[in-house]
Formats: structure tokens, C-alpha cells, sequence
């Protein structure tokens, strides 16, 4: 496979020029904020030679801190064969960096008294009333199931701890992965529909009393539907995305904006180096009968996003408007699962992590693989698409990428070498912005 040919390499660590209608946040020189300039060019360098590599085709990184933008990268390209530069307003799919943007519309929800975390959610998805729960297989393959000692909460949902699952790409030595496989979210359909097969199959236990990986969040975006009587797309866009100015945000891509979408890519053969996808298993950006999965299905860009991430970092608000307050943004991300839950399910080496309302959350750095802080929050999304707050040090960052699993010969998670050379720029630690949260 031939190398890459980088057509595009974009540093801005402080321009003037860049005005806040091209910036997604006010500018800043790093040194202002606490940062420095030559240790955040390690970031372009280090991405730089990712892309040579062959680890993905190209990168889009942002950092801000105290509120500021103070560097934005862009690297390598979008699309190899047509020769399109990565650009600082390519499109990418998210993944499960929607959870947090659905896990938001919930609690907006909650603050406006018409819904609330203890909340069965058959009090409005009158289908998941009395749940079963899986207790074995019979030697025919059949199930054995029981019911449920009490039903799903909201709160379950977004904590992952309603004993709902994925698919067998997260689930395959399970006895439950075929089954939840028959409900597929990657196909036509509604999110009414998809909600109601996915009622009638047992849980992976007890609700509540676990912690699994799952499509709760495509629920909770049905239950935004059923609570709000708008569409999902159309609730997000409303009150979320219009008025933070996400304006390139959405689950669909519209005709003028295709050439702006970063190809997804795969590792592929004995050495590294990329090639285009051809699985699909994400769907196509413009079709517009895809389901808009609450899970995993939003389109954005690294400034949208940061905008997002922002909003959070600053407890709620953005430019004088509230979305949350900062006491619910403080419930959000906060651990509120076991210290156990991530590493019985994910690996030992998240042994560190705890979930909160839809993100994950530092608990004991000291038992991570990369810098940062404890109470840093984040959730990243399957295609090598990440993002953070620090709580302490008002960093705030996002890096994207498009990478399919499917092949993928790394083994050095990206986001280890996106968070060391993060936080290796910092000069003091502590924030000196007054707008923290809490």
C-alpha cells in the first residue's frame, strides 16, 4: 500500500485573523491560558506520522482551555483516492460520541419536570412492561428466562445498567448475541419500531444489578420521542444543535455537504496502512431512511463538538444560554456505577473508569495508561473518535478520526497518545477561569 501523501497540514496555535464566525470558540495564544505552544506542536507531529504510517488517513484536533481555542490541527487527508485534504470542517460519524449528546436531551427533559431518572420507562413505552430476564439455555437452545424483580428505569438506561445488550460484535460468547442480533438498528426502520422488537428480548440480568454495553441510549432517544412528541432528529436540532450553533451537526448528510465527509477507512493485509472500508455496516451518510440512532448515529465536526463539550465544561451554559445546570451537569459526570462495573466488562486496564449519566469518568487516574486528572469526563466513539473535559485544568479537546474497526491491526489506542500529549502541554495545572464546573 502506498504511503500517504499529506496535502494538508493546518496548525493554528493563536490567529488573528480567525474571527469567532470561523471559530467555533474565541481565540487564544496558548501561553495565556497555561499552555505550551511547542508541546501542543507535538500533537501535529506525532499525527503527522500516524498518517505516514498508514495508522489512519488523517486527523482533525482541537484544543481549548479556560473557554479559548488555542490550536486546531488538520492532517493528512479525507479522502485518498480523490485527493481531498483533511480541513477543519470535515464531517465525521461520531459513533458513540452521540451517547453524551443523547444522555443531554434526557436531562433537559428531567429539568423540565416531565420525566425523572426513577422513572419506569414503560410509564411511556408501554412495551417494556414486564421484562424477562435471562437465567439459561435448555439443551434444545431454548431460553430460560424469568421476570424481572422490578422494571427499567431511566436511570438504568443511562448508566447502562439495565440489562439490555448489543449485537454479537459486543456480545459474541454470550448465549443472548444471537438473539440481540435479529434486532437490526443498522436497517430501515423507525426508532418506534426497532424499540418495540428490541421489548421482547430477555435482559442480560437483573435491572440494575450490572453493567453492560448497550443500545439503551437508541431507547432513550425513542424516549425523547414518546415524552417530547417531537421526532429525535428534530428535538436535538431544536433544542440543542440550533441553539448551540452545531450547525453542521445531524444524522443525515445533505448532497452539498458529501464531499466534505471523511471516507472511512481500515487496516488491511499483513502490513499497516489504509484502504476504504467496504463493510458498511455504518450506513450511508444520505440516506435519510437510516435510523437515527440515539446510540451511535449523529454526523459532526471537531468544532461542533467542541462546542458541545464546551457547554459542559462550562456547566450548562454557552454564550449567555443555559441548556443544564450546573448542578445536573455535576450528577451527569459523576460516577454512579461500581468500581468493578468497567474492568468485569471491558478489561482490567479500566480499572480506573467509572460511567456516569452517559459518559465515562475518571475515578482513580493512577490506575489509567495515560495523563490527566481525577473527575476528567469523556466518552469516545468505535471509529477512533475522542474527546474530554477536565474539570480541573479547563482543558477541553476533541480529536477525530475515521477508522473501521473491522481489520484494525493497532495496538496503541489513540486516545492514550491524544491525552499524554494533551496534558503534556499544560504549564500549571489548575484552570484560572472563574466558568468551571463544578
Amino acid at each position: 500500500m502506498k504511503r500517504l501523501v499529506l496535502l494538508s497540514l493546518l496548525n493554528l496555535f493563536w490567529v488573528p485573523s480567525l474571527n469567532h464566525a470561523a471559530s467555533p470558540l474565541p481565540t487564544a495564544t496558548p501561553e495565556s491560558v497555561g499552555l505550551s505552544a511547542e508541546r501542543l506542536q507535538n500533537l501535529t507531529h506525532h499525527f503527522e506520522n500516524e498518517a505516514q504510517r498508514g495508522i489512519s488517513a488523517g486527523y482533525v484536533l482541537l484544543v481549548a482551555r479556560d473557554g479559548k481555542l488555542v490550536y486546531q490541527s488538520a492532517i493528512g487527508q479525507r479522502d485518498i483516492e480523490r485527493r481531498l485534504p483533511m480541513t477543519v470542517d470535515t464531517r465525521f460519524r461520531l459513533a458513540s460520541m452521540t451517547k453524551p449528546v443523547t444522555s443531554v436531551a434526557v436531562l433537559m427533559l428531567i429539568e423540565q419536570g416531565v420525566l425523572h431518572l426513577n422513572d419506569p420507562i414503560s410509564r411511556f413505552l408501554p412495551e417494556f412492561s414486564h421484562p424477562q430476564v435471562y437465567k439459561g439455555t435448555n439443551a434444545d437452545g431454548t431460553l430460560i428466562t424469568e421476570p424481572a424483580k422490578r422494571e427499567i428505569t431511566v436511570r438504568d438506561l443511562l448508566t447502562h445498567s439495565s440489562g439490555l445488550g448489543y449485537g454479537p460484535g459486543f456480545d459474541a460468547n454470550h448465549p443472548l448475541a444471537k438473539v440481540y442480533g435479529t434486532v437490526n438498528f443498522g436497517s430501515p426502520g423507525t426508532l418506534a419500531e426497532k424499540t418495540k422488537a428490541l421489548a421482547t428480548l430477555p435482559l442480560y440480568f437483573q435491572p440494575g444489578e450490572g453493567w453492560r454495553y448497550s443500545y439503551a441510549h437508541d431507547v432513550l432517544g425513542r424516549l425523547v420521542e414518546a415524552v417530547s412528541g417531537q421526532s429525535f432528529p428534530e428535538y436535538l436540532d431544536t433544542h440543542l444543535f440550533k441553539p448551540l450553533k452545531m450547525n453542521a451537526t445531524g444524522f443525515y448528510l445533505p448532497p452539498t455537504d458529501q464531499d466534505k465527509l471523511a471516507v472511512m477507512y481500515t487496516h488491511g493485509g499483513a502490513e499497516l496502512g489504509v484502504k476504504p472500508s467496504s463493510f458498511a455496516w455504518y450506513g450511508d451518510a444520505a440516506d435519510t431512511t437510516r435510523l437515527p440512532s440515539g446510540g451511535g448515529g449523529l454526523i459532526s465536526t471537531a468544532g461542533d463538538y467542541l462546542r458541545f463539550a464546551q457547554m459542559l465544561a462550562n456547566g450548562g451554559a454557552l454564550e449567555g444560554r443555559r441548556y443544564l445546570s450546573p448542578a445536573t451537569v455535576a450528577l451527569m459526570t459523576q460516577n454512579h456505577v461500581p468500581a468493578d462495573a468497567m474492568p468485569k466488562y471491558w478489561g482490567a486496564q479500566w480499572s480506573g473508569l467509572g460511567y456516569g449519566l452517559g459518559v465515562g469518568v475518571e475515578v482513580d487516574i493512577t490506575h489509567e495508561p495515560y495523563a490527566g486528572f481525577n473527575g476528567d469526563y469523556s466518552w469516545g466513539g468505535v471509529f477512533d473518535t475522542h474527546w474530554i473535559v477536565s474539570p480541573r485544568t479547563g482543558l477541553v479537546s476533541v480529536m477525530l478520526t475515521q477508522i473501521d474497526p473491522l481489520g484494525n491491526k493497532v495496538t496503541q489506542p489513540t486516545d492514550v497518545d491524544f491525552r499524554n500529549l494533551l496534558f503534556a502541554s499544560l504549564t500549571r495545572i489548575d484552570s484560572s477561569s472563574s466558568v468551571r464546573a463544578p
